[in-house]
């Protein structure tokens, strides 16, 4: 008997800096994140002076998730080091 497992797919991880600064910010992008499939995972770190915000995703960009938090009333951008 053969196991049959699926493909893995690649994961893009995305790190941006970002203006998450609260909580209920967290909350807010969580209800937004947490509508799209294509988010497999994300993070914020609000003791980070940079609000560094980590996603997991199959096919978004940095510029995708750019667009999606700025239409809710949000900011960030890739972080380069």
């Amino acid at each position: 008997m053969k196991t049959l497992t699926r493909p893995t797919q690649d994961v893009n991880i995305l790190i941006l800096k970002s203006n998450i600064k609260t909580k209920q910010d967290v909350e807010k992008v969580n209800q937004v994140f947490s509508q799209l499939k294509c988010i497999r995972r994300w993070t914020v770190d609000l003791d980070d002076w940079e609000r560094v915000l980590k996603v997991e995703s199959y096919v978004l960009s940095c510029e995708n998730i750019a667009v999606i938090l700025k239409k809710n009333g949000y900011e960030c951008s890739e972080l380069n080091h």
